[in-house]
């Protein structure tokens, strides 16, 4: 087990955050360098005690390769680090909310994220585009008031080249649909209440799956199939799915311990598919003690994977979960 949480994982290396400060993780002889500290202002402060950092939502939540630089997504803004420099440069300064679910990445070059934030109001949501990787970003596509309550996540479909779309929360609010033109039209293909509530999509040639991130009814991982739209359910899991990944056929998703009357279970369970239909259960950590609606849900946590075609060891993080709470643990394959 390693201290820190596991943002990043190549053939040789991984980088570490603690906190806000960044670790170079070598596979090999299982050693660690200092990298940086990303320099957030009071955040970055509060990141450096763990208890403050739950309870502030101050940690780094995803750091994306492209090229030789890195895009870090921290609370209220996006970096661009350099290594070769050692620097980095803040490029987007986050107004509404505390930071995007996701970052998405075409193989242009061009980068995409939809803005996550409470919205109970219903207000104006957006989608920002950057055409320089990551240096600046402008609004791409705008869901206008009244339609959605934020963007979940937005994700690039190697089979077809298109971006796909999920929102949320409530009922005729939850989408998922796809831009093949980068967001000049936008086609929704489903939509409605809780049953199209999504975090995460993964893509294979015939179908895509997705888990159901709801605290309202039973959650399960399902799939659709590209040419009939036939939703067919696959998996039925114990709480939201709202982290996961894929790298080639093999997808992973965690549950989430977010209480209510549907989601009793006290443990986050790691379910793992080598082919998108049948998805076994891998791992699972108890939730802490800590409040959940302050020092933030259990859950497991993944890196992004780069330059790896074929995945056999699977590296995850804890958050608020017993023993495992910013630590960085894996299975094999």
């Amino acid at each position: 087990m390693l201290s820190g949480k596991i943002l990043y994982i190549d053939e040789t290396t991984g980088i570490i955050a603690k906190g806000h400060r960044l670790y170079q993780y070598d596979k090999t002889n299982n050693s660690f360098s200092f990298l940086t500290t990303v320099k957030n202002g009071a955040y970055t402060m509060l990141s450096s005690n763990k208890y403050l950092r739950r309870l502030s939502r101050s940690e780094i939540t995803g750091l994306y390769r492209f090229k030789d630089v890195y895009l870090i997504v921290a609370k209220k803004g996006l970096f661009v680090y350099y290594p070769t420099k050692n620097n980095y440069l803040k490029v987007f300064n986050v107004e509404r909310g505390s930071k995007p679910l996701n970052v998405c990445f075409l193989p242009s070059g061009h980068v995409f994220f939809g803005e996550y934030f409470q919205n109970m109001e219903k207000q104006a949501v957006n989608i920002y585009g950057s055409e320089d990787n990551g240096q600046t970003w402008r609004v791409v596509y705008t869901f206008l008031d009244g339609i959605i309550n934020h963007i979940h996540g937005v994700f690039f479909d190697k089979y077809t080249n298109r971006i796909w779309v999920t929102t949320g929360d409530r009922d005729n609010e939850c989408i998922i649909g796809y831009t093949e033109d980068e967001f000049k039209t936008f086609i929704e293909v489903f939509r409605g209440g809780q049953e199209y509530r999504t975090c995460q999509l993964f893509f294979y040639k015939d179908f895509i799956v997705f888990g159901t991130d709801s605290q309202y009814q039973q959650n399960v991982i399902k799939k659709f199939d590209r040419e009939t739209l036939e939703i067919t359910e696959l998996q039925e899991v114990q709480g939201s799915v709202i982290k996961g990944g894929q790298v080639g056929d093999v997808a992973f998703i965690s549950t989430t311990v977010e209480p209510s009357k549907v989601n009793t279970d006290k443990y986050a369970h790691l379910w793992v598919t080598k082919d998108g239909l049948h998805w076994e259960e891998r791992y699972k950590a108890k939730k802490d003690w800590f409040p959940a609606t302050l020092f933030q849900f259990g859950t497991f946590e993944f890196p992004q994977y780069y330059g790896i075609d074929k995945l056999e060891r699977l590296y995850f993080s804890g958050r608020a979960l017993k023993g495992l709470d910013g630590k960085t643990t894996y299975i094999d394959l």
